[in-house]
């Protein structure tokens, strides 16, 4: 419910990692391994470490799904 709230905000996200056709990262409020993580879609090429502005397209109960703005 919490997550639901988010669609349609913008966060700063950190990238974590790339995975097969999108990066996973966390919000700059999110602990690694204990918060969900934000599934970002990115038409640029992404590095982990990297801060990127991400508005929220979807919510689950732990993860947020979003994409590069």
């Amino acid at each position: 419910e919490l997550n639901r709230q988010k669609i349609g905000q913008t966060y700063k996200v950190i990238i974590d990692r790339k995975e097969d056709d999108y990066y996973v990262g966390r919000t700059e409020y999110d602990s690694p391994e204990v918060d969900g993580e934000v599934i970002v879609s990115s038409q640029k090429e992404l590095q982990p470490g990297d801060f990127v502005m991400v508005k929220i397209t979807g919510a689950e109960d732990y993860d947020l799904f979003g994409e590069v703005v």
